[in-house]
């Protein structure tokens, strides 16, 4: 994973942009550690409305890059499950920080109640 030749600067900040700043990582991280969604389905009805081909695209990213992992569901073998690594639950905390900053600089104060509805099952962890 940290092969210089994969990132564009030996700036940390911009390789952890190399990896996380496209507009979709980091909404299906969110899905899948405070919300729960572990499924291409549940994760494909995203508030957001991802297409599924970029889904597709992010969770074979995510998965081998170490951010998940994958598995086959003992219910039904065409389902895969995905859940948060050690090293994405080490975003956790930045991305919190993250949403707190949206919410204070880029919402109107009448929308920070729907955050704090948004946000709760994220406070439960």
């Amino acid at each position: 994973m940290k092969n210089a030749k994969q990132f564009r600067s030996t700036c940390p900040l911009a390789r952890g942009l190399d990896i996380l700043g496209d507009k979709w990582t980091l909404l299906i991280l969110r899905d899948i550690h405070a919300f729960g969604k572990t499924t291409y389905k549940e994760l494909s009805q995203m508030p957001e409305k991802i297409a599924t081909n970029t889904l597709a695209d992010r969770l074979e990213k995510l998965t081998s890059i170490g951010l998940l992992t994958k598995t086959r569901s003992t219910k039904n073998k065409l389902v895969f499950h995905y859940h948060c690594t050690e090293k994405a639950e080490d975003l956790v905390p930045m991305i919190e920080s993250f949403s707190k900053w949206s919410l204070k600089y880029l919402c109107e104060e009448s929308e920070h109640a729907d955050f704090e509805q948004v946000m709760e099952p994220v406070n439960q962890h």
